[in-house]
């Protein structure tokens, strides 16, 4: 299957099922770059409200901010 195959597949999912593969690739991110949970870790324990983004602009920056209102 091509890249472009698997993009044609995953834009036809719906938000949910969009998230779940956005935290499977993660959890592969995880499993295989020992550098890459570090690096997510700084994030997730950042303090700093100035380096958080909101639900909606986490969405736009994924691109699903308009399904949600089709949905």
């Amino acid at each position: 299957m091509s890249i472009e195959a698997i993009k044609q597949e995953l834009a036809g999912l719906d938000v949910a099922s969009r998230h779940e593969i956005i935290a499977y690739l993660v959890s592969i991110e995880d499993r295989n770059n020992a550098g890459y949970r570090a690096s997510l870790t700084r994030k997730i324990d950042d303090r700093n409200p100035d380096h958080w983004l909101t639900i909606e602009e986490m969405d736009r920056r994924l691109g699903i901010a308009d399904d949600e209102k089709k949905a």
